[in-house]
């Protein structure tokens, strides 16, 4: 692969390409929100493409070394789910051929590559709107990231206590055994629980008077993405975490302390998997007419309904259980928990001062109760609720 074997109508068309993505950038747009509107546009190879710009913008910006370190979770995660986008990158030599070089990649990679389809991106990318700006954009990151870089704007949760939680949720969607999976899952729960009332209370201890606050969009995938967008409403408003749904772009954005917003991104994967799994094995039986798009919309409806009811009445007596875990009175806990709720409120509304609430609909009533049916099922016990803070 020759750099100097491209035309410099290519060269044009890749440096214009990643310079409307940094525009893009700077307009509150983030990695993980590229990707997903490639997924989710006509071209399928367009999400290579994207992949292949965020990867050669990263390495051009060191963003794994500058950016917020959320932002370089995306990237990393983009690097891992793209391999042949990490491998173009990566042949680039950072000098002044370095646009050269990534046109000659895309080229090698497929030899009849049209050309028009960068041009094609980039003018996408030009016409996105500006965005709620979550994250400081690249033009404001430091040259080397430290730990008081992003005051305000990111906390780190303990990598340990994560992936702790992760290992134990995973058991229990991969096991067959109901038993099983409800024993794993209120481990991670009661594990939950505990690091989100000790960081809760530490941070009282600590004399700080200011409640970190963030927010992080969570991108849908097709089918059923309303009632996916339901069940992740239910799980934040029983984990202080507020969120919103922008319904063309399929995207949620949840606002929380960084602890709940890990917690709650967790619990929603998890139980959407074991929402699915139930949905597929009612959809098996032997139902007659159940075998329908309504039947399952009304099926994920009703498990969300079920799961917000649970994890309501589970508030109180969690709560109890963390006071008297912590040597203190539910009374002298809740104000401390409080705090909390009242700054998200506050961040949401900075945010998005101009939301209105969605409308109800009616389900498929066989898929509802089926779906209840399933919540009652699933991995969660009321003891090991996180408590509303």
């Amino acid at each position: 692969m020759s750099p100097h074997e491209v035309s410099p109508q290519s060269v044009s068309a890749a440096r214009a390409l990643v310079t409307e993505l940094a525009a893009a950038f700077e307009r509150g747009w983030q990695p993980a929100d590229l990707i997903h509107l490639a997924r989710r546009g006509k071209e399928p190879s367009d999400v290579d493409l994207a992949a292949t710009a965020i990867l050669f913008d990263a390495g051009a910006s060191r963003s794994r070394e500058r950016a917020p370190r959320e932002w370089a979770s995306q990237i990393q995660a983009i690097s891992e789910q793209y391999a042949s986008s990490r491998t173009l990158v990566s042949r680039i030599t950072w000098d002044d051929d370095a646009f050269r070089s990534l046109a000659a990649g895309l080229l090698f990679e497929d030899p009849y590559f049209p050309i028009s389809q960068i041009g094609d991106l980039a003018r996408a990318w030009s016409k996105l709107a500006p965005w709620t700006l979550l994250l400081p954009p690249p033009s404001t990151w430091p040259t080397q990231r430290t730990e008081s870089s992003y005051d305000g704007a990111g906390t780190e949760v303990d990598t340990k206590v994560l992936n702790r939680i992760r290992g134990l949720l995973a058991k229990a969607e991969s096991t067959d055994y109901a038993e099983e999976a409800e024993v794993f899952t209120q481990k991670a729960q009661e594990l939950m629980t505990r690091y989100a009332v000790d960081s809760a209370l530490l941070h009282r201890r600590s004399g700080i008077s200011d409640t970190t606050v963030n927010a992080r969009r969570i991108h849908l995938d097709n089918p059923y993405v309303k009632e996916k967008v339901h069940l992740l409403t239910e799980i934040g408003d029983s984990n202080r975490v507020r969120v919103v749904w922008f319904s063309d772009l399929a995207t949620a954005t949840a606002v929380g302390t960084p602890v709940d917003l890990q917690q709650v991104d967790m619990l929603f994967t998890s139980l959407l998997v074991q929402a699915t799994r139930a949905m597929q094995f009612a959809d098996s039986s032997n139902r007659g007419g159940s075998r329908t798009t309504s039947f399952r919309k009304g099926f994920l409806a009703g498990f969300a309904s079920r799961i917000g009811h649970r994890l309501r009445t589970a508030e109180t007596k969690a709560t109890a259980e963390a006071a008297e875990a912590a040597a203190m009175a539910v009374a002298d806990l809740l104000p401390i928990l409080a705090t909390t709720s009242e700054a998200v409120d506050a961040e949401f509304e900075r945010l998005f001062p101009t939301t209105r609430k969605s409308r109800g609909r009616s389900v498929d009533a066989e898929g509802w109760h089926a779906g209840q049916a399933a919540a009652d099922d699933a991995s969660l016990r009321s003891g090991a609720r996180p408590v509303r803070r």
